[in-house]
């Protein structure tokens, strides 16, 4: 018991020496400043879709009012949006993925950074990529909830559904983790990291669903609630994140010492 109980402490030491929570709070005040330009790129390219129709009714039904909100913000602005805010919403929404890299960087220990203007090309065309991916699964998922809800029990889906978005989730951590690496990093070393990343996502998400049933943020912060919560809850998605990309670079870090001796 007083093993594990120190093999614990060690391994929180570790991921707090790699500042996982410094690095998960910049990447999620990245992925605000990226998420209400990056809705408006999606509205403007594939029109209005419904963001719900991708997460479980029960998972997400914390965050739902927010991004609800953003979404309708985002269906507004492109109806009277010019070329300037076009252009500069591309470019805000590029932060996410932009510091993603920076972040990598930092993580894998990289002292030769990717330059600038090339990274945010990059960014830009993995968001237009994004956008398109997001259409997919969300076609996909309406049509298996549709499929689903003609032979099957509530209880089924929902449990169907929840295997779909791990699924999702952990191709979508592994994609991360190759992008935020700033050297060629191989899937298989991904792997790991974006599995645990994967049951750290499936633990919080359930654990906080579970949370909000008990608590009352609304009473606490009033008008303001939902924007809190989500911020939370994007906070502690990053964390994750990072604490999985922290593993990926560990077992590199091990692989490449065992080969040296």
């Amino acid at each position: 018991m007083k093993e594990a109980v120190n093999r614990a402490l060690k391994t929180f030491r570790y991921y707090t020496d790699k500042r996982f929570s410094t690095i998960a709070g910049t990447l999620a005040y990245f992925f605000l400043m990226s998420i209400a330009p990056f809705l408006l790129w999606l509205t403007l390219l594939l029109g209005s879709i419904d963001v719900e129709q991708l997460l479980p009714d029960k998972l997400f039904e914390s965050i739902s009012p927010f991004i609800n909100y953003l979404e309708e913000s985002a269906q507004s602005a492109v109806s009277g949006s010019g070329i300037i805010l076009i252009l500069t919403s591309l470019y805000s929404s590029t932060n996410f993925f932009y510091h993603l890299r920076r972040s990598g960087e930092i993580v894998y220990g990289s002292i030769k950074a990717k330059g600038g203007v090339k990274l945010r090309i990059i960014s830009a065309v993995l968001i237009i990529l994004t956008i398109f991916l997001i259409a997919f699964i969300a076609s996909l998922s309406f049509t298996l909830k549709w499929i689903l809800q003609s032979f099957m029990p509530e209880v089924l889906i929902d449990a169907i559904l929840l295997v779909f978005f791990a699924v999702y989730a952990f191709f979508a951590a592994i994609l991360l983790n190759l992008f935020a690496c700033p050297y060629k990093l191989k899937i298989s070393e991904a792997l790991t990291g974006s599995l645990l990343t994967t049951v750290l996502w499936i633990i919080f998400i359930l654990g906080f669903a579970l949370y909000l049933q008990f608590a009352s943020p609304g009473k606490l912060y009033g008008a303001i609630a939902s924007i809190i919560v989500f911020l939370l809850w994007s906070y502690f998605m990053m964390c994750c994140f990072v604490i999985g990309m922290i593993k990926n670079g560990a077992d590199i870090t091990v692989k490449r010492y065992k080969k040296l001796l």
